[in-house]
């Protein structure tokens, strides 16, 4: 499973001590983009005794979109259904397990679009580390705000390579990134 929280430490103690728990094994840590949270992929071994409010829904045939989300101990996802008794169904069933609420109910059906995890692994994998290394100096230094704060040939000797070396790298790295991006964007738009 994958995480993010606050207090990595206690969340960690909780999923340890659930009783369908036998081990938690930390696979990997790091803080989030903002740096306030940790983000955890942990890998759990244990034994459920009992179905989970998502696999309860799929065992009665409801469909489920996207992923599951944790969020403040309630369990969120979306669910395609045809009509309003099906949704009184699902929260019949939901009900069973606790306080049910529903977000939204709409009549359009709005994809959501989102490369898997291994799409991502592929991108992140592509690009070497000098290119990452160039990246993350621009990034760092203002190459990419408006107005630049640092040149092209300020990078290239902070990196102690050549300016046609540093743009080669910028521009193999952004195109690769582009190429990504630009699919799940066009996927995205509504015209």
């Amino acid at each position: 499973m994958t995480l993010e929280t606050d207090d990595f430490g206690a969340t960690r103690e909780v999923i340890e001590n659930h009783p369908d728990i036998e081990t938690v094994d930390v696979v990997e840590t790091y803080d989030s983009a903002s740096g306030s949270r940790t983000v955890a992929t942990l890998f759990l071994r244990g034994t459920l005794s009992q179905f989970s409010p998502l696999q309860t829904l799929m065992y009665e045939g409801f469909l489920p979109l996207g992923p599951t989300k944790l969020e403040d101990g309630c369990e969120c996802f979306d669910l395609l259904l045809e009509s309003r008794d099906e949704l009184a169904d699902a929260t019949a069933i939901l009900g069973e397990f606790g306080n049910v609420h529903i977000e939204r109910i709409s009549r359009e059906f709005r994809r959501e679009i989102t490369p898997s995890a291994a799409e991502w692994q592929e991108l992140l994998a592509s690009i070497p580390k000098r290119q990452r290394e160039l990246l993350n100096l621009a990034l760092d230094a203002g190459y990419f705000d408006i107005p630049r704060e640092v040149t092209l040939e300020e990078l290239a000797d902070e990196m102690d390579i050549t300016k046609t070396t540093a743009s080669n790298h910028l521009r193999k790295a952004e195109r690769r990134i582009m190429s990504f991006l630009i699919r799940y964007i066009d996927l995205a738009s509504n015209d």
